[in-house]
């Protein structure tokens, strides 16, 4: 792997609320919500409401309520070995969606999660994260009154955000405010959602200050 490309393999911040609503602030192995439900690679069990303050419990707590006891060991489960860790990156996306949406969406959940183009890495390129927010969009195009939608417009935001953050990590000019523009789009999709859990890990997304690489800004 060429050395530029080792930067960008960073995992996302492990972030907690300030309270007072200003910017996030590091907390040892404590993650943002928005990490375990959108990255897919920290087990529900890293989710401790009592780690997080006041603003940011709320919704915490609203999540692990939400989530069904039949995904709950789908979203435990820890790093899988090479030739498993796909698989279970789908099941988690599958998982999800059920969580946040109710199991009246697990039929297009399945065909969504079955179908995206996931990467187990995304080597510090803008690449994969661009294809899968991409994927997500042209599929809301493509069935407009699909039962994912509030989920697939958070989805895309986090892709998004993190497709900017590596196209500014890697110089890429004329790609970088274009992201952000439509990062910014999503996440108003997201942060309208008529759920209000969606709307809540919206604005966890947005608190952040990196998702994928430190240092490169806000979009």
């Amino acid at each position: 792997m060429r050395a530029a490309k080792m930067t960008c393999l960073l995992i996302p911040g492990i972030l907690l609320f300030s309270p007072a609503g200003g910017e996030p602030t590091k907390a040892a192995d404590v993650p943002s919500l928005c990490e375990v439900v959108l990255f897919g690679v920290r087990p529900l069990a890293d989710l401790d409401p009592g780690r997080y303050p006041e603003r940011g419990r709320s919704c915490v707590q609203a999540y692990l309520a939400a989530v069904p006891p039949e995904c709950r060991a789908v979203l435990d489960s820890g790093p899988a070995g090479q030739f498993e860790a796909l698989a279970a990156r789908r099941g988690k996306l599958l998982a999800q969606q059920i969580a946040l949406l109710g199991k009246q969406a697990r039929q297009e959940a399945e065909r969504f999660s079955a179908a995206i183009p996931l990467q187990l890495e995304w080597e510090g390129m803008s690449e994969g994260p661009l294809e899968e927010a991409n994927f997500a969009g042209q599929w809301l195009e493509k069935y407009p009154g699909t039962a994912i939608a509030p989920f697939l417009h958070l989805f895309a935001a986090h892709r998004l955000r993190a497709g900017y953050e590596a196209a500014r990590a890697c110089h890429e000019k004329g790609l970088w405010p274009i992201l952000g523009k439509r990062y910014h789009e999503a996440l108003q999709r997201a942060l309208s959602s008529p759920s209000a859990l969606i709307a809540c890990i919206a604005a966890d997304l947005e608190a952040q200050p990196y998702v994928y690489m430190e240092g490169q800004g806000r979009p």
